[in-house]
């Protein structure tokens, strides 16, 4: 997964267009329609904290991700918000939230559509009846394009980005490699990642909340082009 490219996240998705504020006013207001009286909110794989720095003054927030590098970067810039290294398939809350994120396609990142099943049943312990679970789904297996060359460039004063990736398939896993070539005031250095997701259908994802006892629905928007699902306890 991410083995040297945490420092450079949000720049690199700020330059493909990612609006952290934007996407988190849509939450928001999301959850305020869905639960009103929602007050807790936990975002797990929140990785830098990006969307929780738009939500701390309006929710008791919390988050959790598997990478220790990028808990610390999430930790700098949200003093006092409690923030703890953990994988989601292992999630367990000492007290229920009123409502989960977990988001940018994160998801795919369980190793099959068993532990897609467990890790959706922990979301839902995780949050109390009546209590929202909210998941970014990765590409469904249709969308996905064998071959698609991606790339991305940061052009910042004091540092030059440029990210290729490629993409290969496995049956219902997805491979991406990237090569990044970053240039800072100190030199000029160079990476390579190796990311794998699920590939899971709409059935699956579905199949999977209702087992969990959650009743969800697909919610569309310019911000997340995959849409999102708004799940609600039972």
């Amino acid at each position: 997964m991410f083995t040297k490219s945490q420092a450079f996240y949000e720049a690199i998705y700020d330059a493909r267009g990612k609006d952290y504020a934007a996407e988190a006013a849509w939450l928001r207001a999301a959850i305020g329609v869905a639960n009103p009286g929602a007050k807790r909110v936990l975002d797990v794989a929140c990785g830098t904290g990006a969307h929780l720095r738009f939500l701390y003054k309006h929710f008791e927030v919390a988050g959790e991700d598997v990478d220790a590098a990028m808990i610390d970067i999430a930790k700098e810039r949200l003093p006092g918000v409690p923030l703890r290294v953990g994988r989601m398939q292992d999630l367990a809350v000492n007290q229920p939230y009123d409502a989960l994120m977990c988001l940018f396609g994160s998801i795919g990142y369980v190793a099959d559509e068993a532990e897609l099943r467990t890790t959706i049943a922990r979301f839902a312990a995780a949050v109390g009846t009546g209590g929202l679970v909210i998941v970014e789904p990765w590409l469904h297996p249709d969308d996905w394009r064998e071959g698609t060359l991606e790339a991305s460039f940061v052009d910042q004063p004091r540092l030059k980005i440029a990210r290729i990736g490629t993409n290969e398939r496995y049956g219902a896993t997805a491979v991406i490699r990237y090569e990044y070539l970053v240039g800072e005031p100190t030199g000029v250095s160079g990476f390579s990642e190796t990311h794998r997701l699920e590939l899971f259908s709409d059935e699956q994802y579905r199949s999977a909340f209702e087992a969990a006892g959650l009743k969800p629905r697909n919610e569309r928007s310019d911000l997340f082009s995959r849409g999102l699902y708004i799940a609600t306890k039972q």
